[in-house]
Parts: C-alpha cells; structure tokens; sequence
C-alpha cells in the first residue's frame, strides 16, 4: 500500500485523456444505471462499463476514477503476491527464499510500464480484467491444493467469465491453467478434467462473441487489417518492443510508432530475439522451470491473441500488464539464487527506488493532454496522429499557433489523415467566427 501510493499520488491530479472522452464523459451509455442496462443487448464488456458507470453516478469526478483504478493496482499487487507464494510452494520450502513473494509483488507496484494501465483512465480495461484473471488463477490453485471443488469447479470458472465481461483477451485463461500446472510439475493430460469448467465457460463466450453484431463488426474490421504471415510479424515486432519496455523503460510511449509489416523481411532482430528466447525456454523446463514459466506465459498473453484478428495499434505498454509478472517473479529468484540474503536486498532496494522514481516522473505527463502528448511526440515524431492529438489538445487550450503547427506536421506526414484535415477546418472557423 505504501509502495503504491508514493508511486501514483502524483497520478491523482491527472484529467481524462484521448479515449476517455469518447468511452466514458461523452459516452451516455455509462452516465446512468438505465444506460448501463439499456446497453447490455448492444454493447461489449458489460462488467467494465459497470465500473465506470459506478464511478460516474457515485459522483466523485475524475479523482473517483483514479482512485478505483489504483484500488484495482493494489489488488493485483496483492494476487501477484499470493501466486508467488503458491509457485515458491510447488519449487522449494527453503527458508531463504521466504523474500521474494514480497520483492516481486513490490517490482508489480511500482513498475513504471503499468502506469498506461493504472494512471490512464482508460488502461482500466486490461487491469480490472487483470484482477479477474489472476484471481481465478489462485482460486484454481488453492482449490487443487485443498480439494475444494467449490473453488476449482465454481469460483474459478466464474472469475474466467468476469474476465471475459471486462475484456474479450481472458481468452487465453484456460490454457494460462495449463501452463501453470505444466511449470509445477504436473501432467497437463490429468489436469484438464478439473478446468473441463474454464474451457466450456470458454466455448460458450466464443459463442456469445460469434452471434454479438458488436464483436461480429470488430472481428470483420480486423481481419481485413493484414494477412496471417503479417499479422505473425507485426506480432514478432511487438513481443521485441514490449520485452524491451519492461526491461528499460525508459521510452514509455502512450502512442509508439511501429512500422506495419507484412512479412519478416524487416524484423530480423526481433526474430532472432524471440527464437532465442524460445531455445531458452525449451532448456530451462527442467533445470530452472520459472524462467520457462515466465517466458511461456509472456508469450501467451502477446503473441497468438491478435494473429487472427490483429490490432490497429500493433503494441501498447499496457500489454504488459497482464503479461509482466512472472517476468519480475523469474528476475527475484535468479538474484536470490546468484547472490546472499544481504546483496540481493540491496540490489531489489535499489532497483525499486529506480523504478519507483521513474513511475513518477512518467504519471507527471499524464497531468493534462498537452503534456501527454508533447512527451508523446517527442518519442514517435514520425506519426501523423500523435501530433494531429497534440494539435487538438492545443487547440481546446486556444494555443491556436501551436495547433496549426501540429495540424499541418500531421498532413505532411500523412496528407489523407481526415481528422487533421477537419481540425485545421474547425480551427479556421474557430478564428473567423471571433
């Protein structure tokens, strides 16, 4: 709680920002519990709309919002703690391992590439399905440790279908099961008949999803984005700038501009990256099972979602929300492995201050749209919607000079981009109508 609230206090002041506005203050459908209700035969992701609808008629403002989304934080906080624990259980009883529960629940508070999910309003998505997820996940875990079929049979499958009510990506969540019980020495052919729950609750929400005109209209905008070999390549592209965010985050980038790629002839690094990581993988089951672990289930949650239905935004920070922790999980155990009780704290001190104090400089360019997108600008100048944003943040502040400069940026790096285009029209009227 401590860690969390140095990290985002900072984050408090912040206002809404990009897609806020169209999903949430100009979205009726959440400004009421009769909206909310009317929306359920239409919409998509019922149980996040929930929440912002509980924000909006509580009453609160946007500090409501900000509040609820590190309440949501400090949750998963605590779950990344538990499943540490539960993963340490299944690996050793050591006495010295009994700190890195706690050191990798701390890395999952104050790790600045989770501020998308935590200080971006809008971030809430992937985090509150987060907590679903995980939740689920350590409800399955301690109803097999216990023989609670009330938990494996019912909590679990239940936590799976809340997830998928916030966020259609839980998708993965039945074979997240297998993966977990394949990393602590089962037998993932005997551990299928106490999920068969999770896997029916996920045949029934791909027919929710198949007969929704909503989801049916995203799914046929998305799959005419690319073809398979370039959505597998935009996917390789993505793991690479995603496992380089978490290592060095240094660039967080609301708005990264990554190249579309429509084969692998120009992501040969990243190719060879994530094929090493594979080798890794494979060698490390039997010796040191927790690095498989993480770099399988970081693979999961990035890599095959989007190869059938891809993204327009091949990468965002907040991927890694759902993705990162068993990264933190495999680093505290390897330091605790490589060094004594006294260096290892000393090292986990410091590389929390370090990442402490870079999420709070990063929740500073979240205090109003001009800085966000002035940061933003700075770290993806190649493209035209960053600054067409950064135009429109000007342009709601009357900095109408600035406003025309980012416009036309924008139409010389993409002279078709329409939004610019009417903008810079608004933006003429705006002035001849004074």
């Amino acid at each position: 709680m401590l860690a969390v609230s140095i990290c985002y206090v900072n984050a408090l002041n912040g206002t809404f920002q990009f897609d806020d506005y169209n999903v949430i203050v100009n979205n009726p459908s959440v400004h009421s519990w009769a909206g909310w209700a009317e929306g359920l035969s239409t919409g998509i992701r019922p149980l996040l709309k929930f929440s912002y609808t509980l924000n909006w008629t509580m009453g609160t403002g946007v500090i409501g919002f900000h509040l609820t989304n590190l309440l949501i934080h400090l949750t998963n906080a605590y779950l990344v703690y538990r499943l540490t624990q539960a993963f340490m259980q299944q690996q050793w009883q050591q006495d010295e391992f009994r700190q890195v529960p706690i050191f990798v629940a701390l890395l999952f508070a104050v790790h600045p590439i989770y501020t998308e999910a935590v200080t971006y309003i809008c971030g809430r998505s992937i985090s509150l399905m987060t907590l679903f997820y995980l939740a689920g996940l350590l409800a399955y875990i301690s109803g097999r440790m216990q023989q609670n079929s009330v938990k494996v049979y019912g909590v679990t499958p239940l936590f799976f279908v809340m997830a998928l009510g916030v966020k259609e990506t839980a998708v993965t969540f039945p074979l997240a099961l297998l993966l977990w019980e394949y990393a602590c020495g089962g037998k993932w052919k005997r551990a299928l008949m106490p999920q068969w729950p999770s896997w029916l609750a996920l045949i029934l929400g791909a027919l929710v999803f198949l007969f929704s005109d909503s989801y049916l209209a995203h799914m046929e905008r998305s799959a005419q984005l690319n073809s398979l070999q370039g959505n597998l390549a935009n996917q390789v592209a993505a793991f690479s700038y995603l496992m380089r965010q978490w290592a060095l985050p240094l660039w967080l980038n609301i708005d990264p501009d990554l190249p579309l790629q429509n084969d692998f002839s120009a992501i040969l690094l990243p190719s060879i990256f994530l094929l090493a990581l594979l080798l890794l993988m494979v060698t490390c089951w039997r010796v040191r099972p927790w690095i498989s672990f993480a770099l399988a289930w970081t693979m999961l949650q990035l890599i095959p979602l989007h190869l059938f239905l891809p993204r327009i935004d091949i990468a965002n920070d907040r991927q890694m929300y759902l993705a990162g922790w068993p990264l933190s999980l495999a680093l505290c155990i390897e330091l605790r492995l490589w060094s004594d009780g006294t260096k290892s704290q000393i090292f986990a001190a410091l590389l929390l201050l370090g990442l402490t104090t870079l999420t709070i400089l990063r929740n500073q360019d979240y205090a109003s749209e001009i800085d966000l997108w002035e940061d933003t600008v700075m770290k993806s100048p190649g493209k035209a919607r960053v600054h067409n944003n950064l135009g429109y943040a000007y342009l709601l502040a009357h900095h109408n000079d600035e406003a025309r400069r980012e416009f036309a940026t924008a139409l010389q790096l993409d002279p078709n981009f329409f939004k610019a285009h009417y903008n810079l029209y608004r933006l003429d009227e705006e002035i001849s109508s004074r």
